[in-house]
């Protein structure tokens, strides 16, 4: 414990030398006064005394304690907590491992009675406690708004601090085994950058042909019900049109599914970043605050169909299948995939991670 006291305070001074940890607290706040300063009217929305009109976002729609939990999680958790503090934590701690392994540093720490990769562990950890820190900071400041500003306390929002500092784990892992490697902490930081960017993408390449999957489900189930309603009501009717329409979007679906399952399997591999900071919305946000969307109207989706069929199109679900029906099949699907496949997957590559850097850090002559 010792030990483990003296690299805290040797981290804590090193953040606090680069005025990094300073600021970055600063800005949390101001983020959360962002928030407070908001407030709702029957016209819209209010800063400073100023009114905003809103159609869908006034009085009449939200209460003061929905409008400032949705403001929490659209302006505190996605795009603060989940981007821009975690990456100003990323600028902050990029130069930790690299300068622990830099000539005379590393000298002085391994002259402790300590394994190396425990020495490792507890850098790793001292990083995370200043993350989070951070995080239980903006969380306690937002608990105060929407408590005073909203009427509603609600603990639910310290589920931030653990959540988000996971997802910034995932991260800081990779950056100290870059750290260790290259011994650069711009090197660490651009690398780290990059990865993030490459989950972000396998992320949204797999959340958009899993659309497409099930646009496509839907749009064979509803050909299917159309030949179907038709023969019911004329056995002798000609359905060769909707059957080789049925044919194209089959073909177009087993192509869609192959290259989803692909792009599922890399997914699973790696860190889910976008779907941590979603547990954290899905968790909190109640449901009075989602509102469905109405159906699509009959002759307008036939009107486009007839449209798409002139051009010679293959559509992927706008064309018969109502929209809102295959928007609502690929929320759930994305709901069905449970906290052990999201965290558990994530935590694996995790520790993977810290195990390979613990290994290299403990091999190295230095």
């Amino acid at each position: 414990m010792t030990a483990f006291t003296a690299i805290l305070v040797d981290g804590y001074r090193e953040l606090v030398a680069k005025n990094l940890f300073t600021l970055s607290m600063i800005l949390s706040l101001l983020v959360v006064a962002v928030i407070g300063i908001g407030g709702l009217n029957e016209q819209g929305v209010t800063i400073l005394g100023f009114t905003i009109e809103v159609p869908f976002v006034n009085s009449n729609i939200f209460t003061p304690a929905d409008f400032y939990k949705l403001m929490f999680n659209s302006v505190g958790v996605k795009f603060w907590l989940g981007w821009l503090a975690c990456l100003l934590a990323l600028v902050s701690s990029a130069g930790m491992f690299p300068e622990m392994v830099s000539s005379g540093v590393v000298e002085n720490m391994l002259s402790r009675p300590l394994p190396r990769w425990r020495l490792y562990i507890y850098k790793f950890t001292a990083g995370l406690l200043f993350t989070s820190l951070q995080m239980t900071v903006f969380c306690m400041a937002s608990f105060l708004v929407i408590g005073l500003r909203g009427g509603a306390w609600e603990p639910g929002l310290f589920l931030a601090i653990p959540l988000v500092t996971l997802l910034y784990s995932y991260l800081f892992a990779m950056s100290a085994l870059l750290g260790t490697i290259t011994r650069s902490a711009i090197a660490a930081l651009l690398l780290t950058i990059l990865f993030w960017g490459f989950l972000f993408t396998v992320n949204s390449a797999e959340f958009l042909l899993n659309g497409f999957r099930i646009s496509s489900i839907k749009e064979c189930e509803a050909i299917q019900a159309l030949m179907e309603k038709r023969k019911k009501e004329n056995p002798e009717v000609d359905v060769s049109d909707l059957e080789s329409e049925f044919d194209r979007n089959q073909s177009a679906l087993s192509n869609l599914a192959l290259w989803h399952r692909v792009v599922f399997a890399v997914k699973t591999v790696f860190p889910k970043t976008d779907e941590t900071t979603s547990l954290l919305q899905r968790w909190t946000l109640e449901a009075s605050n989602m509102k469905d969307e109405g159906d699509d109207d009959a002759e307008e989706v036939a009107a486009t169909a007839q449209k798409q069929r002139r051009r010679g199109e293959t559509s992927f679900g706008n064309s018969r299948a109502k929209q809102r029906e295959v928007n609502l099949a690929h929320e759930a699907d994305q709901r069905s995939r449970g906290v052990g496949w999201i965290l558990g997957t994530s935590v694996a590559f995790e520790i993977f991670t810290l195990g390979l850097g613990c290994w290299l850090f403990s091999r190295r002559d230095f």
